[in-house]
């Protein structure tokens, strides 16, 4: 059971460092000419990935996970048609709120898997992984109270270090919480 959980979380740890590396370095390397294109391309993707998530819930079987998922992909189809409707550059400072949110969920869920799987694999400097995801938190509350709203150029740095650093967090993650198997007993093997 715990490797089964484990092997997801392994998944979604590569599979979240790489989307948010992509990311983190769209968002560093996108002049600021083309910030307006980047948010169109945002919106189409929040509405994309929103519809899909939403096709997947009518093919499930309706658990409790399910009916969240669809909640979820429903709220991101609407921000991506808000993203749509009102672009500008307020959208940019949304966009550090939305960034700034969803990292912040990333860090309290690294935080769980610190104490929850790091800290069960018997690694010596477990407790690494926790200054990570409160950093990470830390970096997600500053897109929310930032200082840098007058300069979007700033901004748009400030977000792509941000996706970068939480990118970083996520490959940490998936060292960090694979335990390490003894050769005698222990509840830890398999």
């Amino acid at each position: 059971m715990l490797f089964d959980s484990l092997d997801k979380i392994k998944r979604n740890a590569i599979f979240s460092a790489i989307l948010l590396i992509a990311l983190g370095a769209v968002i560093l390397i996108c002049p600021l000419a083309y910030v307006p294109t980047m948010i169109l391309a945002c919106g189409y993707t929040l509405i994309v990935v929103g519809l899909v998530m939403m096709l997947g819930f009518f093919s499930s079987s309706k658990s409790l996970m399910d009916y969240l998922k669809f909640t979820g992909a429903l709220i991101l189809t609407i921000v991506g048609i808000c993203v749509l409707l009102f672009s500008g550059n307020d959208l940019l400072k949304v966009l550090a709120w939305l960034f700034g949110f969803l990292i912040i969920l990333d860090g309290l869920r690294t935080l769980l898997h610190s104490f929850t799987f790091a800290r069960r694999s018997q690694r010596k400097a477990w407790w690494v992984l926790t200054i990570i995801s409160a950093m990470m938190m830390v970096g997600g509350i500053m897109l929310f109270v930032n200082p840098w709203i007058a300069e979007i150029a700033v901004l748009k740095k400030v977000i792509g270090g941000t996706v970068l650093f939480a990118a970083l967090a996520s490959a940490l993650r998936l060292f960090w919480t694979w335990p390490l198997r003894k050769e005698k007993g222990g509840s830890e093997n398999g």
